[in-house]
């Protein structure tokens, strides 16, 4: 190694304050001479610690000559591999998930890293990060699932969708839609009616159809959703299924009303008690339709399907069902509410019933917009469906399953998002049948976005058999639903405390070993103040913990 004594560095740096090749081949050289003293220095230093010789003379690309340089003889390569962060935890221990993408409804904050997690089904769907647009949110009470929900409802309102909120039961998001500038339908005892005969938009589509394929596609459609609700609604007050036969003359029945002898049309539906009347009439294409010879022997196979029309008539479902329809939905809103809250909690029956209907019409409502755009007739459009409480449905019995199965299947053909919610995986599979638990479980599993939040150490069991959950995510969840420990403090506090893991949930999609993305739902100032994310408002205004006695 030469190094550059002081006369000749002198002249090199007056070259070097020149421009050109010249100077830049100057400023080079002395580069180098730099790098050579301080390689030099490092050498000596070296020598100096420890004896040894390590002059440049004695270095090599396999490292120094001589007792204790540590020259390599033979150098091999070294070895690659490419494996998973999941594989190889351990060798690569940087195990935190990547940033979820910003696309969507902003939903929250990253859990860990604080970065921002956006979601919302159809922006996702459309994006090809998933393969559906549905969404389940599954949580225990009082950790913020109807909260999440809203947000969802507030982007996919501001992204132009339509949003239907059919059977909101506590209700949830009425105050929302209100302040969106959306229509809000109520329906209770006193409140309002809802025909489960009233085809509603899609009825009306028919007669603004020019094609004859296309109306009689739209026609067929009416009556099979008209049978299906009826069938529905009997299976809820009898208790059991609809038989074969008990289909066939609901669908009869329903076509000599819209008969010119029956005098109804889409535009003036029958009630359910004109129902009950045509089949109880009976008359020759009845009993065809019955494989029955005589009026005596006709009453006799009918008698049950006519008790359970009755009971659809009379009493607490004919003060709901058996009257036209209050107020007919307004898909030029933004966003719908029909409020069933006035509905008592106790009469599970018939809340199931009323959600059933308000459902079926939601579909047929997004069905007839659809049928309108494909003629020509209006833009295309799509839509965000809630379906809220499904296990109040599903808990009525397994007969039920099949009903809402039907509701649920043809969202991505109608261009429809769909968020169902259920406080437990328990609810989809409380029934006898393994086929009705496998078709019930299936609500779950085709949900391509799987919003979990906190829930205890058995339900996590219950949901990895659905879904992939590691260890690690395993007790982020089951820790955000520990109870927060009681102190002192509690005794003087004035206001009730949130639970530690409100607003926290798991985003899992994708196949079984992609990891969640963990978030915590963030309030805006705007929503804090507007008062829409109050589930408990009834409890706002009793006295605090030991101020009752005072």
């Amino acid at each position: 190694m030469r190094v550059l004594t002081t006369q000749a560095r002198a002249a090199i740096e007056a070259a070097a304050a020149k421009p050109g090749l010249r100077g830049w081949r100057a400023r080079l050289a002395i580069s180098s001479d730099d790098h050579r003293r301080a390689t030099a220095a490092r050498c000596a230093e070296d020598s100096g610690r420890d004896g040894f010789d390590r002059s440049p003379a004695q270095l090599t690309d396999r490292g120094y000559r001589g007792l204790g340089g540590g020259r390599a003889a033979v150098v091999p390569s070294t070895p690659e591999w490419r494996a998973t962060t999941v594989q190889v935890a351990g060798l690569w221990p940087f195990t935190v998930g990547a940033s979820a993408p910003t696309v969507g409804t902003p939903v929250g904050a990253h859990y860990i890293t604080s970065a921002p997690v956006h979601f919302d089904p159809m922006s996702w769907f459309l994006r090809g990060f998933i393969t559906a647009p549905i969404a389940f949110v599954l949580a225990l009470n009082g950790f913020g699932k109807s909260s999440l929900i809203r947000r969802m409802v507030t982007g996919a309102a501001a992204a132009g969708e339509t949003v239907l909120c059919m059977g909101d039961t506590k209700p949830d998001y009425r105050d929302l839609v209100e302040r969106l500038g959306g229509q809000v339908v109520d329906v209770g005892y006193g409140h309002g009616t809802i025909n489960p005969l009233d085809v509603g938009a899609l009825g009306a589509v028919v007669e603004r159809l020019t094609d004859a394929d296309q109306r009689g596609q739209v026609t067929a459609r009416v009556e099979a959703g008209q049978v299906n609700i009826v069938a529905g609604l009997i299976e809820l007050v009898r208790g059991s299924r609809v038989a074969d036969y008990e289909e066939v003359l609901l669908g009869a029945g329903l076509r000599e009303l819209y008969s010119p002898a029956g005098g109804f049309s889409y535009e003036n539906p029958p009630l359910m008690s004109n129902l009950l009347d045509v089949i109880s009439g009976g008359g020759e294409q009845l009993r065809q339709f019955a494989e029955e010879d005589d009026e005596a022997t006709y009453r006799a196979s009918t008698k049950t399907l006519r008790r359970s029309l009755r009971a659809l008539v009379e009493g607490p479902f004919g003060a709901i069902f058996n009257g036209p329809t209050t107020t007919c939905l307004d898909l030029a809103s933004p966003a719908v509410c029909v409020d069933v809250s006035r509905i008592p909690e106790g009469d599970t029956k018939l809340l199931a019933a009323v959600l059933m209907v308000c459902w079926s019409e939601g579909f047929g409502a997004v069905a007839a917009a659809h049928a309108l755009a494909d003629a020509g007739l209006a833009p295309p459009r799509t839509f965000e469906v809630v379906m809220d409480e499904i296990w109040r449905v599903l808990g009525v019995g397994e007969f039920m399953v099949d009903r809402v199965d039907a509701l649920t299947r043809l969202n991505r053909v109608l261009g429809t998002g769909l968020i169902m919610c259920s406080h437990t995986i328990k609810d989809l599979a409380s029934f006898d049948s393994p086929a009705a638990q496998a078709k019930a479980l299936g609500f779950f599993e085709r949900a391509r976005a799987k919003l979990i939040g906190p829930v205890g150490p058995e339900e996590i069991n219950r949901i990895r058999n659905a879904v992939g959950i590691t260890d690690t995510e395993k007790l982020l969840v089951t820790s955000w639903a520990a109870p927060r420990p009681p102190s002192d403090d509690d005794l003087v506090l004035s206001h009730r405390e949130t639970p530690p893991g409100t607003g926290c949930f798991l985003l899992k999609t994708g196949e079984a070993n992609e990891p969640g993305i963990p978030f915590r739902l963030v309030f805006t100032p705007t929503e804090r103040t507007a008062d829409i994310h109050n589930t408990n408002r009834r409890f706002d205004n009793l006295p605090a913990a030991g101020e009752a006695s005072r």
